[in-house]
């Protein structure tokens, strides 16, 4: 008997890794870049989770351009708090973007230039997520790089964030945000 129930559990568990879903996790795509330090995670208040977002982008097209500075997520708790991590030195927020009533954010896909390809580079570039309910939300950003594949999808939900941003530094290619990750909810 102890055989099987180990069996059972362990072919859901082969099912869920299969599926690409995951629970008390941290959530990341394959295509960030590297520069920069990683910024403190920073949490939706306990028993919320992220139901929407905004990013901050560089749209100035000028001769040390940084595309995506910041990410900010909205939390569905009832002060609608909203959190960050380590933000970029410039760039203006866009609309932010919401899941339908009762969804949250679950997966993530990020557009990346990567370092190397031009004299200006700008990492990452702009950001989208996919809802629990399978809706996907998409900002403006910008459209330098490629989108990567998307991360794993949260169960429950997402309900924290830490960024990989590089400093502004006048003598090097600034490229801000390079890299996200994401917490799931417990």
């Amino acid at each position: 008997m102890t055989s099987r129930l180990f069996s059972a559990g362990a072919s859901l568990l082969v099912v869920v890794l299969a599926l690409g879903l995951v629970d008390s996790l941290t959530i990341s795509v394959t295509n960030g870049e590297t520069e920069g330090e990683w910024g403190p995670v920073e949490l939706c208040p306990a028993g919320s989770r992220a139901v929407g977002y905004q990013s901050r982008n560089d749209l100035n097209q000028g001769t040390d351009f940084t595309s995506l500075n910041s990410i900010r997520l909205f939390c569905d708790d009832v002060d609608a708090s909203n959190v960050t991590s380590t933000e970029g030195f410039t760039g203006q927020y866009g609309p932010g973007r919401s899941c339908a009533a009762g969804a949250a954010l679950s997966a993530f896909q990020l557009r990346v230039q990567p370092n190397g390809v031009s004299a200006d580079n700008t990492a990452a570039n702009s950001i989208r997520f996919r809802c629990t309910d399978g809706v996907e939300l998409a900002s403006a950003g910008n459209q330098q790089g490629t989108f990567g594949t998307y991360s794993d999808d949260c169960l429950t939900g997402i309900c924290g964030i830490q960024t990989l941003v590089k400093p502004e530094d006048v003598t090097v290619d600034n490229t801000a945000l390079n890299d996200v990750r994401f917490e799931c909810c417990a």
